[in-house]
C-alpha cells in the first residue's frame, strides 16, 4: 500500500484529469450549453466526494460529455416558472455528475464508472435529473437494445421518474420524431428500431431477475425496504459493454441499521475516505457539514451550502421558511434537518476528523506519518487494551506507550495489532469493501503484517495470546491490560495465569467517557504517533460517539450483521488509554467539549 502522502502516478493522473473537467465546465458555460450558478462561483463543495477514477490510461472525453449536455438541450422543463424552457444542466451537477461519469473512459474507450450515488437534498431537481438520464442512456447511448429503468421502492414512486421521462419525450420534437407516434406509451418508451426501452421498476412489478440491463436510475433509495429491485439491475449488467447504474436519493433518518441507503451509503463513505479503491464506483454527497465548528442549521449560508440549486430549482424563501419552521418547533427540526439540509438526523454522530487524525500522527517536516519502530520501544512502560470477536469483527490488540518526561510536546505512541479469521477473509473482503487481503500481505511499518490470519472460520485466540505473552510481554513492560468482558473470561484467565495484570473497562459512560475526552485531546493537540496503521485508521474513520444527558460520550460499535464498519481498533485503544489515566497524574490543560450534535 503506497504510504499517505506520497505523490504517485495515480496522484498526478488523478490532478491532471481534474483539471480538465474542470476547465472543460467553465468552457461550455462560456460556451452557453452550462448555466453557471453562485454555488460553483463561490467556490462551494459537497461535503463528501469520492476520488476520480485514474487508473493507468484513463483519459477525460470532453466530447461524450458534450453529446450528453445537447441532448438535455433537446428537451424542455415541465415544472414550475421553468416549465417549457430548455433543459440546460446547470455548473454543478454536470461537474460532479455528468463530466466525471460520461467523461472518463478506459484505454479501450468505455467508460470507467458503472455505478453512481448522488445524494442531494429535496427540490434541487433530482428526479427531473433522473429522468433526462433514464431518456440519454435508453435512445442517445449508441447502445442497441438498451434496457433503461426507473426503479424506486414502490409502484407510485418509480412512475413519477417515469412519467416525467415520458412527458419530456412527448415535448421534445426530436425525440418524440425518433421514438414514433406508437413508441411513447403510457407504461413504456420504446425505440422501434433499436427496441430500446425505458419503463418503469418496482418491487411490485419486479416477478423475476431476467433483465439485460445497461441503465438504471434508482429514485429516493432510502424508501427502498428491501434490495430486490437494486439486485435485480446490479445482476442484469453481466452482457453490457458500459453499463450505468444511477442512485440519486436525499438522506434516511439513520433509524434503521443494514437498510439498502444505509448498506450503500457506508461503501460510499469508505471509498471517499480511500479505504479501499473502487474506480468503478463514483459518489457524490450535497449537504451541511454538521460537524463544522461554525455549523448553525438556521442561516442562509448554511442553506445555500447545502444546496446547490438556491434560488434556481429551489426558491429561497421557501427554504428560508422551513428553517424559521424548524427553529419555532423542535418535532419539525429532524425532518428540516434530513430533506433541506441532507443531515442523517438519528445516526451515530461521527467523531475524529480524519485531516486531524493523519495531521496529528504526520512528521512535522514530511507528508508521511511518523513510523513506529517497535525495537526502539523495548524496555518502555506501557499499556495493553483488548477487543475480543469471533467471525464478523476484527479482534484487536492496542499497546499505549505514554510520554517518558513531563514535556508537553512528547508523543503518546499507538500501536496496534489485528486478527481475522482466514476462512472469512474473502466474505469480510467483499462486504467491507476495504483490501482485507492487501492487508494481510503486508508488512513494513505495522510491527509485522497490518493484519494476522488465524485458521479456521474463528479467531483463534491462542494467537492472540501466544503474541501478548510469549513476545510483546517480554520486550515492554506492560504494566496492564484493560479489556471488555465480552466472551473473554477464558482469555483473560489465561493471561492472568501467565502474569499479565488485567483490569476489566466497563463499556458505557462511566468507563470510556474520560478515555474519549482524552484521545480527542491529544488528537486535536496533535500528540499521538500511530504510524499511519491502515487499519486503525478506517476504524478511526467508522467511529461515532453518542452522549448522555449529562454530557458524557462513549462510542457506538456498530451492529456486526447490519453494518460494514468496525471500530476494534479504537475500542482497543481506548481500554489502554483507560489503563494509563487510572494511573496517570491529571494534566493541568482542561479537557475539551467532544464536538458532536446530538
Amino acid at each position: 500500500m503506497a504510504r499517505r502522502g506520497k505523490t504517485s502516478s495515480t496522484d498526478r493522473l488523478r490532478t491532471q484529469l481534474t483539471a480538465e473537467i474542470d476547465q472543460a465546465v467553465a468552457a461550455w458555460v462560456d460556451a452557453g450549453l452550462v448555466d453557471a450558478t453562485e454555488w460553483m462561483t463561490q467556490g462551494r463543495r459537497p461535503v463528501l466526494v469520492t476520488p476520480i477514477p485514474a487508473q493507468a490510461g484513463t483519459w477525460f472525453d470532453p466530447a461524450a460529455v458534450e453529446r450528453v449536455l445537447k441532448f438535455f438541450l433537446l428537451l424542455k422543463q415541465l415544472i414550475g416558472r421553468h416549465s417549457g424552457r430548455q433543459f440546460r444542466l446547470m455548473d454543478w451537477q454536470v461537474r460532479y455528475l455528468v463530466a466525471p461519469v460520461f467523461g472518463l473512459k478506459r484505454p479501450d474507450g468505455y467508460r470507467v464508472i458503472r455505478t453512481v450515488w448522488f445524494e442531494i437534498p429535496r427540490k434541487n431537481g433530482k428526479s427531473t435529473l433522473c429522468s433526462g438520464l433514464g431518456l440519454y442512456l435508453a435512445f442517445a447511448d449508441r447502445e442497441a437494445g438498451a434496457e433503461v429503468y426507473a426503479a424506486a421502492g414502490d409502484r407510485d414512486q418509480a412512475n413519477i421518474v417515469f412519467r416525467a421521462a415520458a412527458n419530456m419525450a412527448s415535448g421534445s420534437p426530436p425525440l418524440k420524431k425518433k421514438l414514433g407516434r406508437r413508441g411513447i406509451q403510457r407504461k413504456l418508451l420504446e425505440h422501434p428500431v433499436t427496441h430500446s426501452i425505458f419503463r418503469a421498476l418496482s418491487s411490485e412489478g419486479l416477478r423475476a431477475h431476467g433483465l439485460n440491463v445497461h441503465g438504471g436510475v434508482v429514485d429516493e433509495v432510502h424508501v427502498h425496504r428491501n434490495p430486490d429491485v437494486i439486485d435485480a439491475l446490479e445482476t442484469g449488467v453481466g452482457s453490457r459493454t458500459q453499463p450505468l447504474i444511477v442512485f440519486i436519493t436525499t438522506a434516511d433518518d439513520g433509524a434503521e441499521t443494514g437498510s439498502v441507503y444505509a448498506t450503500k451509503r457506508e461503501e460510499i463513505e469508505t471509498l471517499a475516505g480511500r479505504h479501499a479503491e473502487d474506480p468503478t464506483v463514483f459518489g457524490v454527497v450535497f449537504g451541511a457539514d454538521q460537524e463544522a465548528a461554525e455549523f448553525d442549521p438556521f442561516t442562509e449560508d448554511t442553506l445555500r451550502t447545502a444546496n446547490p440549486g438556491y434560488g434556481v430549482t429551489v426558491l429561497a424563501d421557501y427554504l428560508e421558511g422551513k428553517a424559521r419552521q424548524a427553529e419555532r418547533s423542535p418535532a419539525q427540526l429532524n425532518r428540516y434537518l434530513r430533506l433541506h439540509l441532507n443531515i442523517r438526523t438519528k445516526q451515530t454522530t461521527r467523531w475524529l476528523a480524519m485531516d486531524d487524525w493523519d495531521r496529528s500522527g504526520r512528521d512535522p517536516g514530511s507528508l508521511l506519518p511518523v513510523p513506529v519502530e517497535l525495537d526502539e520501544l523495548e524496555g518502555r512502560d506501557c499499556y495493553g487494551g483488548l477487543d475480543l470477536s469471533s467471525t464478523t469483527d476484527m479482534t484487536a490488540f492496542s499497546l499505549w506507550f505514554p510520554p517518558q518526561t513531563d514535556d508537553p510536546a512528547e508523543p503518546h505512541i499507538w500501536v496496534p495489532f489485528f486478527w481475522l479469521p482466514e476462512d472469512n477473509i474473502d466474505k469480510l473482503e467483499r462486504r467491507t469493501k476495504v483490501p482485507l487481503q492487501r492487508w494481510a500481505e503486508e508488512t513494513p511499518g505495522h510491527a509485522g503484517q497490518a493484519l494476522r490470519l488465524t485458521e479456521g472460520n474463528v479467531v483463534d485466540y491462542r494467537a492472540v495470546r501466544s503474541l501478548i505473552t510469549d513476545d510483546l510481554a517480554k520486550r515492554f513492560n506492560i504494566l496492564a491490560v484493560g479489556y471488555d468482558r465480552w466472551n473473554a473470561t477464558e482469555t483473560v484467565s489465561e493471561l492472568m495465569d501467565a502474569g499479565v495484570q488485567m483490569e476489566q473497562v466497563s463499556q458505557g459512560y462511566a468507563g470510556l467517557n474520560q478515555p474519549c475526552q482524552q484521545l480527542e485531546r491529544l488528537v486535536l493537540s496533535g500528540r499521538i504517533v500511530h504510524g499511519g496503521h491502515p487499519i486503525l485508521r478506517w476504524h478511526v474513520d467508522c467511529v461515532g460517539v453518542k452522549a448522555n444527558s449529562e454530557g458524557h460520550v462513549k462510542p457506538v460499535k456498530p451492529d456486526r450483521q447490519l453494518s460494514t464498519k468496525r471500530i476494534d481498533g479504537v475500542a482497543s485503544g481506548l481500554n489502554a488509554l483507560a489503563m494509563h489515566l487510572m494511573r496517570a497524574e491529571p494534566e493541568e490543560e482542561p479537557e475539551p467539549n467532544i464536538r458532536i450534535i446530538s
